[in-house]
């Protein structure tokens, strides 16, 4: 089995150097770590999770800390973090805070014993919580963004404003807003985008609040919903609009023919949801993606500038949206 002695006299440069290469450090010559590199793989060295632990104070491990495990935009963030981390050899120690910003505290917490960075997903702490934190341990925030800290988010209030230009455009007047939870970061700039649209097109725009953005609590707003008057109903995220969809359905409205709905973020496999729902895209493969590069660039260079990500979202106008009844 070849050792880490093997490999730096491959390479031709020091045992240290070969650390600093293997585990991403700075201070190493681009080549010199491609040589290092090559001259690991051609001897199928792989180094150790326990001996490097002790070698650099880490523990090889990255936690991620979500809301809601089973929403299908974290799902996704997940899969993109997932797929980078592995790349660079980390496990991850992933979190549920089941929607509750008291426990996510005291996840967070507990999670910054365990491991070398933190991304947190959507996370709904206040600005003051995660900032101490990161002055803990290197975090990354997606879906929002904190001052001093490394962000990648995405431009939800233009996003938003857009989609409800384009159902203006299809002639609706009165429209309906499912909201998320009230300590949604990324909700308070969607709302913030809608407002300023609504006003720019003189529309009539009704909101709801929903404490947990899910399926279940679309479906129990629908009457609700469909009591108001609004000919089209967009929601904070696409759960709340599926929901929202097929019990309007049950219940004899057409969508699109007597109800547009849509919804935020483009999470849902293609087939799941019929009519097919119009949406916003939230790049959520990316944002894991971008959230595990920057807490790995982190981790590699503490003294690197704080780096702020922030990806357009595309409405994607489709089946359950159309021109409002005359």
């Amino acid at each position: 089995m070849a050792t880490i002695h093997d490999v730096a006299q491959v390479a031709g440069v020091s045992i240290a150097t070969v650390s600093r290469a293997l585990n991403g450090g700075p201070r190493v010559h681009d080549r010199t770590r491609e040589r290092v590199l090559q001259a690991a793989a051609d001897l199928d060295f792989h180094p150790s999770h326990a001996a490097r632990g002790l070698a650099t104070g880490r523990h090889g491990t990255l936690g991620v800390l979500v809301p809601d495990v089973a929403n299908p935009l974290f799902s996704r963030v997940l899969a993109g973090i997932t797929r980078s981390v592995q790349q660079r050899d980390f496990g991850i120690v992933l979190a549920d805070s089941q929607e509750m910003p008291g426990r996510e505290k005291e996840l967070a917490r507990r999670l910054s014993q365990q491991v070398d960075g933190l991304i947190l997903v959507s996370s709904r702490m206040s600005e003051s919580d995660v900032k101490e934190l990161a002055g803990k341990l290197p975090v990354v925030v997606t879906n929002r963004q904190a001052d001093g800290v490394d962000s990648v988010s995405i431009d939800a209030a233009h996003g938003m404003a857009e989609l409800l230009t384009a159902i203006a455009g299809l002639g609706h007047q009165r429209v309906g807003y499912l909201d998320g939870p009230s300590a949604s970061r990324s909700g308070e700039v969607k709302r913030a985008g809608l407002d300023s649209a609504a006003a720019a097109h003189g529309l009539d725009l009704v909101t709801w609040s929903t404490e947990a953005p899910t399926f279940a609590a679309g479906r129990a707003a629908a009457e609700m919903v469909l009591a108001s008057g609004v000919t089209a109903a967009l929601a904070f995220n696409d759960l709340l609009a599926w929901g929202l969809l097929t019990k309007a359905s049950e219940l004899g409205v057409g969508v699109p023919a007597d109800l547009s709905v849509a919804g935020f973020d483009d999470a849902l496999e293609e087939g799941m949801v019929s009519p097919a729902l119009s949406t916003v895209s939230a790049h959520g493969d990316d944002l894991g993606v971008l959230a595990a590069d920057l807490l790995t660039r982190r981790l590699a260079d503490p003294e690197a500038p704080v780096a702020t990500e922030v990806l357009p979202c595309p409405v994607l106008l489709r089946e359950s949206t159309a021109a409002a009844a005359q």
